[in-house]
């Protein structure tokens, strides 16, 4: 593979999407990538718009690289279009279900073929991967997405941030403004000379700048027309139309009743402190000053939820409060699992980003909760869905000042009721019954002929008519109404994603629009469209069904399964358990020559550590349990692991250290110059959880959700701890996220299925085993996955032999073996495309390894993982007195900038299956970027008989 590492680009936003990407490169002065082209084009009917927005990026680096954008979207705001230049023309994408696109992009890329996707991540979060960009090379870029402009007193606005914008080598923005008489007013001017010009029936601005740097942001606002409804239609198929009108809202507004109790639901997790707290503060400062005699309970949520404090504000003096907010620490991850009601409150003001990323929302309150975003990261539609849920207002600082946030809580909800007359009108959004903002948009899907109809609307108990006369709609040819339409029922679909998935998923690919569960896809090979099944932009079709034509029905994607495999691996498995090994006289045996054996306990202890086993067999248990049935004919085993401790520099602060609340706050302390280095929280959490602090342990290992958005290797890594640990529920949860986000990885399944043996749920893993060995996948898949079988059949007869109840009817009986070993050893990283090999060495020197696979008493080892995320395992069926070494060797570790080093969870099982099985699990970091030349085992464990 010619992947070298990933670019982990950082959108840039200020209340709206920010147009300027800023790219975050691992070792930048190295490997530079810069921004070479920025065109952007933005058109404007009435309050709604379409940007396009291009960007060339250029390699300046000898390597090729893997490039990545993550960027927020503003509320109700989708990708709608995506290009990728494929030899110097830009080809645009197709919609594709999520985990498919994921699996085809990275099953084309393993052949360095150019692949582009684009998905949705948590929120409102957008994620584009390019490979390649090619070295002194560059690579192009087009995001297409459309918005409804929000609305000021007499105008609607528009805005571009450039914040943060470095020097451009070509910059261009053009801004055209269609059928509206006035000119718009620009309140800031990028380069100070952006001015509109009429032409026709549009106001058009444009400027095209070499080696520009954005003097300012975009803003315009554009003065509205006199009319109370617009209408615009759509020409669909069997003469019906998508039709979108802008309907003004002149009603008085309603002002809800105080509270006097209100609860204060603060998210003090890693990310509350990326949120804007002024902003925040601004809002409190006005709601104080606007309640001046309130009773409020205040709460932090993080990984917990954590004890409850009083304030008493009298006069609107609030500065206690304020005091406790600004000297609040933020860290962990958050759980919205851990919401709860608080007693005697009338109401709740709750601040939060909405991710939640250790847990799911399972609460609905009973009172009303005001869910206030202060950060265009934000997950809006989960926010909106707590307020909707109880009847109280969702409120959006990135777009709305202070009054007008205020204005928004105080005021009772506008609910649209539908039309009057009650037409035949599909799919209209919002939703009869849902509260809308004015202006509210109405989008749907009619005959041409609805004539004069009334909307209703209601302010509390008060009823409210707009005339909107359909007979003078305009009919538009360049502008995609059913992609907004699209959008707006896939908003509010995505209030309730688990429930409408298959809903969402169908509207999505119909209409190109990125979604939970649908990502667009760009590929170079025609063929590989043929070959995935999945239908080519428009310039494509022909040619491709041409090829379709030819292969006359031929299917071109090899998909397998692991059945015949499974099957072909159990019978070795039970022919080698029934072998009887008879080792020569004891000597020793040379070591492989192109690795080092040099000793590593000079800086890693052995260390006793908590022992866990599938029947819950404790340490201080284990004398008991080896007198069970057949203990008496072999010797006594003892598992000891070793520590492997961090080299890493920030650690000297650490060492003399003594109390976990003293660590704990040295890590806060420090952490700003170790904020996006994973192995600074692994070490941390390590730490506290040796001076016995299982919670704060716990907070900052959670912390690793918060540094990146749907990042497997991060939370791999979580899972690796949370399992040595005993966090057997967090664990599930996670490892249940992991294969939601990858389906088509086997060892997505393998770990959810220990998961959920480790939460005494033997028969539903049973079931995940059976289906992984069905489930079919591609060609370059099961050759990175080849062997895994063996590690599967191992396991699934261990959960028939541990665990007697469970209904094993369903496997079929080719699968089925006894197989208790002395010894078992399992590893398993959480990286792809990595090689991390397993070495152990028995009491005669003779080293199993990927080498070596079977030894002279019978040791063995399962096929070598050169890609991947493993698992790589031994298996000894009969233990010889003496000391056996467990060995790891990093041999081709990838490192990527936010994920952080390797990370190697190593199962390590005495008695496997024979009825008095005992794990232990190390779980440790690669210290050091490994070359091959230097490659060299780390030593964590040992077995003595």
């Amino acid at each position: 593979m010619n992947k070298i590492l990933n670019i982990c680009a950082l959108m840039i936003f200020s209340a709206v999407f920010s147009q300027i990407p800023i790219l975050e490169i691992e070792n930048q002065k190295k490997h530079p990538v810069i921004l070479q082209e920025a065109k952007i084009d933005t058109k404007i009917l009435g309050n709604l718009a379409t940007t396009t927005a291009t960007y060339t990026f250029y390699n300046l680096s000898s390597r090729i690289l893997e490039g990545k954008l993550t960027f927020p979207l503003p509320e109700g705001v989708s990708v709608s279009g995506y290009a990728l230049d494929i030899n110097g023309k830009l080809r645009n994408a197709v919609p594709v279900p999520k985990e498919r696109a994921k699996e085809v992009f990275e099953s084309v890329e393993r052949r360095n073929v150019d692949p582009g996707i684009i998905e949705k991540v948590e929120g409102n979060n957008f994620r584009t991967r390019i490979y390649p960009i090619p070295q002194n090379g560059s690579r192009t870029v087009q995001i297409t997405y459309h918005q409804e402009l929000k609305n000021l007193a007499s105008d609607y606005q528009y805005f571009l941030s450039f914040v943060n914008a470095t020097t451009i080598p070509k910059f261009s923005l053009n801004v055209s403004i269609h059928e509206n008489t006035s000119v718009p007013k620009i309140l800031e001017n990028p380069d100070g000379n952006f001015t509109f010009q009429k032409q026709g029936n549009q106001w058009i601005a444009e400027i095209h700048k070499d080696n520009f740097t954005p003097h300012e942001s975009f803003k315009i606002t554009i003065p509205k027309t006199n009319q109370s409804a617009n209408v615009l239609f759509q020409k669909a198929s069997d003469n019906k139309s998508y039709f979108a009108t802008s309907i003004a809202m002149n009603f008085p507004v309603k002002e809800k009743p105080k509270s006097q109790k209100i609860a204060i639901i603060w998210d003090n997790s890693f990310s509350g402190s990326k949120r804007n707290r002024d902003k925040e503060l601004d809002f409190l400062n006005a709601y104080f000053a606007d309640n001046k005699d309130v009773l409020v309970s205040f709460v932090l949520l993080n990984n917990t939820l954590e004890k409850t404090e009083e304030f008493t504000i009298t006069s609107g003096n609030w500065s206690q409060l304020k005091s406790k907010i600004l000297n609040v620490k933020y860290d962990g991850g958050t759980d919205f699992g851990a919401l709860k009601e608080i007693p005697n409150v009338e109401e709740y003001l709750l601040f939060s980003d909405g991710i939640s990323n250790f847990g799911d929302l399972s609460i609905k309150f009973k009172k009303s909760l005001n869910s206030i975003s202060s950060t265009p990261t934000s997950d809006f539609n989960t926010l909106k869905l707590l307020s909707s849920q109880s009847g109280g207002n969702f409120i959006n600082l990135n777009e709305l000042n202070t009054d007008s946030a205020l204005k928004t809580y105080k005021k009772l909800p506008v609910k649209f009721l539908g039309f009057k007359e009650n037409p035949v009108i599909q799919d209209i959004f919002p939703t009869v019954g849902s509260a809308v903002n004015e202006p509210v948009n109405i989008f749907g899907i009619s005959s041409s002929n609805l004539g004069k109809l009334t909307a209703v609307f209601s302010v509390g108990n008060d009823h409210y008519e707009v005339p909107v006369d359909f007979n003078v709609g305009s009919q538009v040819e360049n502008w995609q109404i059913a992609q907004f339409w699209a959008q707006r029922k896939i908003n509010e679909l995505e209030l309730n994603s688990t429930q409408n998935r298959n809903e969402i998923k169908n509207i999505s690919e119909q209409f190109g629009v990125v979604s939970k569960n649908t990502s667009l896809i760009v590929l170079e090979d025609i063929n590989d469209y043929v070959r995935y099944k999945i239908d080519p932009p428009q310039e494509l079709q022909a040619e491709y069904q041409k090829i379709v034509s030819q292969n006359k029905g031929r299917i071109l994607e090899q998909r397998r399964n692991l059945l015949s495999k499974a099957f072909d691996k159990t019978k070795e498995l039970k022919t080698w358990w029934k072998t009887e090994f008879k080792p020569s006289e004891e000597k020793k045996y040379p070591k492989i020559s192109n690795q080092s054996a040099r000793d590593t306990t000079d800086n890693r202890r052995l260390e006793e550590v908590v022992v866990v086993g599938a029947l819950g067999i404790k340490r201080n248990e284990v004398s008991s349990s080896n007198k069970m049935v057949g203990s008496e004919a072999k010797p006594k085993g003892k598992i000891t692991l070793v520590d492997v401790e961090s080299k890493e520099e920030y650690m000297k602060d650490f060492q003399n250290l003594q109390s976990a609340e003293v660590i704990y706050q040295k890590y806060l302390e420090n952490r700003s110059k170790y904020e996006k280095q994973v192995s600074y929280y692994f070490d941390i959490s390590k730490l506290l959880f040796k001076k016995g602090d299982k919670a704060l342990s716990l907070k900052v290992l959670s912390t690793l959700a918060e540094l990146d958005l749907e990042n497997e290797e991060l939370y791999k890594t979580i899972y690796y701890l949370l399992k040595q640990r005993g966090h057997y529920d967090k664990e599930l949860w996670i490892t249940q996220k992991i294969l939601e986000w990858r389906p088509f990885d086997s060892q997505s399944h393998r770990d959810y299925a220990l998961a959920l043996v480790d939460n005494k749920r033997p028969q539903e893993a049973l079931n995940v085993y059976k289906s992984l060995l069905y489930q079919e996948f591609t060609d370059e898949i099961s050759m990175r996955d080849n062997g895994i079988e063996e590690i599967l059949i191992m396991e699934i007869n261990n959960i028939l032999r541990q665990n007697k109840n469970v209904d094993g009817s369903k496997i079929d009986d080719r699968l089925k073996a006894d197989l208790p070993v002395d010894i078992r050893v399992v590893i398993n990283w959480n990286k792809d495309n990595t090689d991390i090999d397993l070495w152990v060495t028995d009491p005669r020197g003779e080293d199993c390894s990927y080498g070596h696979k079977s030894t002279q008493i019978g040791g063995r080892l399962s096929n070598d993982f050169t890609q991947g995320f493993g698992p790589e395992q031994f298996l000894l069926k009969k233990a010889v007195k003496g000391k056996y070494k467990i060995k790891t060797n990093f041999f081709g570790e990838r490192q990527n900038m936010l994920s952080g080093p390797t990370t190697v969870m190593a199962e390590v099982y005495l008695y496997y299956s024979d009825g008095r099985q005992e794990r232990k699990i190390a779980v440790f970091q690669s210290q050091k970027e490994n070359k091959r030349e230097s490659d060299s085992k780390i030593l964590i464990g040992e077995f003595e008989f």
